[in-house]
């Protein structure tokens, strides 16, 4: 978890109130953003307002009593239909320079391909796995980062590995089979 998600879950902590209207939510979260200077700050908050918001909801549902006139359905409806609003505002501002929701499925894709690949390669290399594993998984919570930092960092976590040892040489050599295909598509793209 990020520093932005752990100030989004600390705000969903102290705001997020099913019991409220919707609409003082929603004036919350807009005051919250002026906080924020970057607009991917701003993406990262509201994205992860919405997950919890998802997840609240989800969890109320299997217990209503009254699907169709409930306030706390009509409550996390109406605050994930303009949270979703706030978030495609906030994605037409977004600078080239910086991932769009697109780009950072696409690289998560990408990631959990690479992933996916090494797990049949590991061969009783289950450190090596599970440490490459975690390095992706963290990379994930940094789209926050501009694109040109993110590739940056992403390739030091390879280099690292490799020079670490974490990464042996025969799995080097089919990590670099593996990131010859979707690496170059990484970096080509995101720069």
């Amino acid at each position: 978890m990020n520093i932005i998600q752990k100030q989004a879950d600390d705000f969903v902590k102290y705001h997020m109130n099913d019991h409220d209207e919707y609409k003082e939510f929603i004036d919350k979260v807009r005051s919250q953003l002026w906080e924020y200077k970057k607009t991917s700050y701003k993406i990262e908050f509201v994205e992860y307002i919405i997950s919890k918001a998802k997840i609240a909801f989800d969890d109320h549902l299997p217990k209503c009593t009254s699907k169709n006139n409930c306030a706390v359905n009509k409550y996390y409806e109406n605050t994930l239909f303009f949270l979703q609003e706030e978030l495609e505002e906030l994605e037409s501002e977004l600078n080239p320079e910086d991932f769009s929701r697109d780009e950072k499925t696409s690289l998560n894709q990408t990631l959990q391909k690479i992933v996916e690949d090494l797990n049949t390669i590991k061969l009783g290399q289950q450190i090596t796995y599970d440490d490459v594993k975690d390095e992706f998984e963290e990379l994930k919570d940094l789209y926050y980062l501009n694109k040109k930092n993110w590739v940056q960092l992403f390739t030091g976590k390879l280099s690292e590995m490799v020079a670490g040892g974490v990464i042996s040489e025969t799995i080097s050599k089919d990590l670099a089979l593996i990131i010859k295909n979707s690496y170059k598509e990484l970096i080509s793209s995101n720069i």
